[in-house]
C-alpha cells in the first residue's frame, strides 16, 4: 500500500494553531493583488513560527475575518502557499503547515486519486501551442496507443508564480474521439478543470511513470535552461472503461525544480 509521507490522519493528527497572530502583520505588498499580500503575510507568519510546522492554519472563515477579505481571495493566497510547498490541504482536515520556508521547486505528495486532483487544482498551465497531430511511432508506443491515430496536442508550461516563471513543460495529449477539449494559445488553463469538464467520472485508472532524461533543446528553451540539463519526467495516462486511453500528460522538470515524496507502509 502506498501512502504519502505527508498523509493527514484527521483533525486530531495535527496540532492546530488557532486564533490571530499576536500582532497581525500589515500587508507587505499593498500595491499588488490583495491575495498576494495575504500570501506574503501568512508565509512570514509561518517562517516566524506563529504557525508551527505540523499545525493547522486557521479556517478559511477565520482568515476571512482576520484579513477582512473574501473567501476567493483567501483561497488564492492558500493556493500560493500550497504551490510554494509551505502547506497542504486535506478535505475534512484543514490546511496543514508542512515547512517554514518556501520552496523554489514543486513538491508532490500523492497517495490516491483525490491527491492527484488536488495537485492538478494547483497546476496553472500557460498554453504555448495547440494542434491536432499523429503521434510519432516512438511516442505512440510509449503512451500505448495506435501510431496512426490523430490526437489533440497541447504544448504548455507550468508556472511557479503569477509572473509566469516557467517551472516545467507539460505536453497534453487528448483523444478527440472521446472529448471536445478546446483551448486557446496563450491562455491559462487548469489541468483539473480540463479533466473535470471533459472527462469527469469517465476516468477509472491513472498510471504514473517516472524517468530521468536530458532535456531536449526545444523544452530547454521554454524553461530557460541549457540543453541536456538533467530532467525529471512524469508521464501520466488517464484511462476509461476497458483500458481506453483518454488523456496523457508528459511533464518535464529541470532536476532542481521538482521533488516527489512518498512513504511505503508495510502491513
Amino acid at each position: 500500500m502506498t501512502r504519502s509521507s505527508e498523509r493527514a490522519t484527521g483533525p486530531g493528527g495535527a496540532r492546530q494553531a488557532r486564533g490571530k497572530p499576536e500582532s497581525q502583520a500589515p500587508d507587505v505588498d499593498t500595491g499588488g493583488p490583495r491575495y498576494k499580500s495575504i500570501f506574503q503575510t501568512l508565509s512570514q507568519d509561518i517562517s516566524a513560527g506563529r504557525y508551527p510546522v505540523m499545525t493547522l492554519l486557521p479556517t478559511e472563515h477565520e482568515l476571512c475575518d482576520q484579513f477582512d477579505a473574501s473567501r476567493h481571495t483567501i483561497r488564492e493566497a492558500i493556493r500560493m502557499l500550497t504551490v510554494a510547498g509551505m502547506v497542504s490541504r486535506r478535505p475534512g482536515v484543514g490546511t496543514r503547515v508542512e515547512t517554514a520556508r518556501a520552496s523554489t521547486r514543486f513538491t508532490q505528495r500523492i497517495s490516491q486519486f483525490p491527491d492527484l486532483l488536488q495537485y492538478a487544482r494547483n497546476a496553472a498551465l500557460l498554453v504555448q501551442d495547440v494542434r491536432t497531430i499523429k503521434l510519432p511511432k516512438r511516442l505512440a508506443e510509449s503512451l500505448g496507443c495506435p501510431a496512426d491515430k490523430s490526437w489533440l496536442h497541447i504544448n504548455s508550461i507550468k508556472t511557479l508564480d503569477d509572473q509566469g516563471t516557467a517551472a516545467a513543460s507539460t505536453l497534453i495529449y487528448a483523444d478527440p474521439e472521446h472529448s471536445d477539449v478546446r483551448v486557446d494559445v496563450k491562455s491559462r488553463i487548469s489541468l483539473l478543470r480540463l479533466i473535470e469538464d471533459h472527462f469527469g467520472d469517465r476516468i477509472t485508472e491513472v498510471n504514473q511513470e517516472f524517468s530521468a532524461t536530458p532535456i531536449n533543446a526545444t523544452i530547454a528553451k521554454q524553461l530557460k535552461v541549457e540543453p541536456k540539463t538533467a530532467g525529471f519526467v512524469i508521464t501520466r495516462r488517464y484511462y476509461g472503461d476497458g483500458g481506453l486511453l483518454l488523456l496523457a500528460t508528459i511533464t518535464t522538470f529541470p532536476h532542481d525544480k521538482m521533488k516527489y515524496s512518498m512513504t511505503l507502509n508495510v502491513g
